[in-house]
Parts: structure tokens; sequence; C-alpha cells
């Protein structure tokens, strides 16, 4: 059986990481992610996987947000970051 394909994509994604301010913690990723509301539940779903540490910019919890995925069976090209 094929893994799903996200629902959410990289538009949902950039609303979510939008005003961070670095370097940032998982728990600040997410309680900035509920403050700001409106946010995609898979995305806060995929935030509340990552692995608990502080993170130096953008790309590191993309990169982080990608493994939870890749964990999840997803393939590389389907992706939303």
């Amino acid at each position: 059986m094929a893994a799903p394909k996200p629902h959410a994509g990289k538009a949902d994604y950039d609303l979510a990481f939008k005003g961070f301010h670095y370097p940032i913690s998982r728990s600040a990723i997410l309680n900035m992610g509920r403050d700001k509301g409106g946010l995609d539940r898979e995305v806060a779903i995929i935030l509340a996987q990552l692995p608990d540490r502080r993170y130096e910019n953008v790309d590191e919890i993309k990169e982080a947000v990608r493994d939870v995925y890749r964990a999840r069976g997803v393939q590389d090209d389907d992706l939303p970051v």
C-alpha cells in the first residue's frame, strides 16, 4: 500500500513558520502556531512530532519536518517543504 500523500502544502508551512525568531525551541514553535490560529491541522500534527530541540533557522525546521514525513513513509517527491 502506498503511503498517503500530504494534504498540507508549501503555503501552509510558510504561514506556520512566519514570524519565528531564532533560535527557537519546539515548544515555542507549537505555541506560536496555536497563537496564530488558522494553521492546517496536518501542519500542527507534524510540528508536534518534531524532535524536542532548538532550531537555528527555518531550514533546520524544514529538514526536521521532512524527516517526520519520511518516517511516515511519504516519498520525497510528495514532501510539502
